[in-house]
């Protein structure tokens, strides 16, 4: 009986350590570095805002908001994903004025990161002769940033629970395969 104990023991540790051991991929998404720069002051108007974060970025749970100090949006189309980075087109020309970039993403562990910062435009913009990608793109589109955060955020919330249970269940599947081979090669040295 006593070595069926251990292996329950065992067995019972390896589920927790699994479950409660902080892991790199368990840390939150950060933001790192942003362009246009947390509270720059610029003369020239943006084309589009990239923001590049600590880990890899889902493209259905990354949304980036742009809005003007009246709460409109300048943003055309949705942001695009590649890697680590998420760029956003802006509607072009932007007028002089302080604009809020608000963004929301969800980690490796299934949590949802959100911030915001501000920049300033100086001088009004003038409307490029040549297309740019953001122009292309597509018209603007007025989507207030709280209705894309809220679609984040009831898909965020499934996302994550799965997440959590899967890892969780494999755990438990190789700690319980670890317990059995230890019995299987017991009862062969045994016979």
């Amino acid at each position: 009986m006593r070595p069926l104990r251990r292996v329950v023991a065992v067995l019972a540790a390896c589920v927790i350590a699994a479950v409660i051991a902080p892991s790199p991929a368990w840390a939150h998404n950060s933001l790192r570095t942003s362009t246009p720069a947390k509270g720059a002051t610029l003369d020239v108007p943006p084309t589009q805002v990239v923001l590049e974060f600590a880990e890899r970025l889902d493209p259905q749970f990354t949304t980036i908001a742009v809005t003007t100090a009246r709460g409109m949006a300048v943003t055309v189309g949705k942001p695009v994903v590649d890697g680590v980075r998420g760029t956003q087109a802006l509607t072009q020309p932007l007028a002089a004025g302080t604009y809020t970039v608000a963004f929301r993403v969800v980690s490796v562990d299934g949590h949802p990161v959100q911030g915001s910062q501000v920049f300033t435009l100086t001088a009004a913009g003038v409307t490029p002769t040549t297309p740019t990608p953001a122009s292309i793109a597509g018209s603007p589109t007025p989507t207030p940033p709280a209705a894309a955060v809220t679609a984040a955020d009831s898909a965020t919330g499934r996302s994550g629970s799965a997440l959590g249970w899967g890892l969780g269940a494999a755990a438990l599947v190789a700690a319980v395969g670890g317990a059995v081979s230890v019995l299987l090669r017991r009862r062969t040295s045994r016979s």
